[in-house]
């Protein structure tokens, strides 16, 4: 959980972004699998909600700690915690016409990643409000359900009709993946 206090009102948080950028582009890179030439995954853990909650409230010039708290409010799912793993799935495209293509060959991506937890595979469950319709976003918040799965071998799997990728999480990444899932929320 993400207290209030835990967020710096945006101009003391500007004395010290450039420092906390480049910690938090050193984490990301660890918490980062890339599949393939076209996505990436970003297994989300308290630093990296804290961060994405600070530079919105840095870039919106927030202060008040009602502010403050309102963002956490509206990044708290992101939360790994209850037997559950958060995770950002990014799609690339190089420029416009490649994202047409990647929403012509694309569509309902979102349902097709699955975390490959010991035996078990879990389907991630989209954030609503992301349309996967014609146009969506190449930015979506993931849930899996670990349902009391605790196993350390892992893989990231897409399993869609125009774009397949498997790729084994190292289980340094592994065991904080589960860790984080079963904190409390």
């Amino acid at each position: 959980m993400i207290k209030s206090e835990e967020v710096l009102p945006w101009n003391e948080y500007e004395k010290i972004r450039k420092d906390r950028i480049a910690k938090i582009v050193e984490l990301k890179k660890e918490r980062r699998i890339e599949l393939g030439d076209r996505m990436s995954i970003l297994f989300e853990n308290k630093d990296t909600v804290l961060h994405q909650i600070q530079e919105m409230v840095y870039l919106d010039r927030l202060s008040s700690e009602k502010d403050r708290e309102h963002e956490i409010e509206v990044y708290k799912n992101w939360l790994p915690c209850g037997g559950k793993v958060k995770a950002t799935l990014y799609i690339y495209a190089k420029d416009n016409s490649d994202l047409l293509e990647v929403f012509r060959t694309l569509p309902k991506i979102y349902d097709s990643i699955f975390l490959k937890v010991g035996s078990k595979l879990i389907q991630g469950e989209p954030e609503n409000g992301y349309d996967q319709g014609e146009a969506f976003s190449t930015l979506q918040p993931l849930t899996f359900d670990l349902a009391g799965e605790r196993s350390f071998d892992m893989e990231i799997n897409v399993v869609h009709e125009n774009y397949k990728f498997k790729m084994k999480i190292p289980e340094s990444l592994a065991r904080k993946i589960i860790e984080e899932a079963y904190e409390e929320c």
